[in-house]
């Protein structure tokens, strides 16, 4: 049964400091990924190292969790057997590795593009249109991302973060702002609605352009942005994702 709508809280003006009351701020966001990074940096470094990682990525997005044998990440990133044995030892924590370099890779990369795009809304809108194009540019990558993006926690530290930021600091211009028990709720609209642009994207039903922009659009405009604006957000170039 629905919950009535009394229940719901609005938005208030003025409810909410998203940088010192919410637990998920782009600061504590950066500190994991200076704390994980280290590691990983240890582990996916050579090009054998990433052709792993990379057909690890791949099997994980077809297969699921389901246990992936030393023989069968050799085939599908075309190395012998024992390079996968001196590269990775053992393949237990595998899923972990490949999560958290994806997500200590990305961030960093999605920073530096954005680092132009001075104005809340139009940064969390143009973030959105990268990651559906990225996610067209690297198969691997997307559907890995769609099989696994709101479960993983590690991977959750893509839609956090600066995002959230951007959406409260965006709303609270436009005299509104968001209470702490609407900030997860407002990170699953978004992450879920650029996972179904990414998984509508790679099965063909629409371009990535079409479906970034579409999506775009009607995330602001539930978010309060006026349509007209909402429109001219979704559209125009993007700036290139550094390597």
């Amino acid at each position: 049964m629905s919950a009535p709508a009394s229940a719901i809280p609005p938005l208030v003006k003025g409810q909410f400091r998203f940088e010192t009351d919410c637990p998920r701020s782009s600061f504590a966001v950066l500190n994991t990924i200076v704390q994980i990074r280290s590691s990983v940096s240890k582990i996916v470094s050579s090009p054998a190292q990433r052709q792993i990682y990379l057909a690890a990525m791949q099997l994980f997005a077809e297969r699921g969790l389901t246990q992936i044998s030393v023989t069968d990440l050799a085939q599908a990133a075309g190395v012998a057997r024992g390079t996968v044995y001196n590269n990775l030892g053992d393949l237990t924590g595998l899923f972990d590795l490949v999560v958290t370099n994806l997500a200590t890779e990305l961030n960093p990369r999605l920073t530096v593009a954005l680092a132009e795009c001075h104005e809340p809304v139009r940064r969390l809108a143009t973030w959105m249109r990268l990651l559906i194009r990225q996610a067209h540019e690297e198969p691997r990558l997307g559907r890995f991302v769609c099989r696994f993006g709101m479960s993983s926690t590690t991977l959750r530290v893509v839609w956090d973060g600066r995002p959230l930021d951007d959406l409260a600091t965006g709303l609270s211009q436009r005299g509104h702002s968001l209470g702490p028990a609407q900030i997860a709720s407002a990170a699953n609209f978004i992450s879920g609605a650029i996972l179904g642009a990414i998984f509508t994207s790679l099965d063909g039903h629409r371009t990535w352009v079409d479906a970034a922009a579409e999506t775009v659009e009607w995330v602001l405009v539930g978010l309060g942005v006026s349509r007209e604006e909402a429109r001219n957000l979704a559209a125009g170039d993007l700036p290139p994702l550094p390597e």
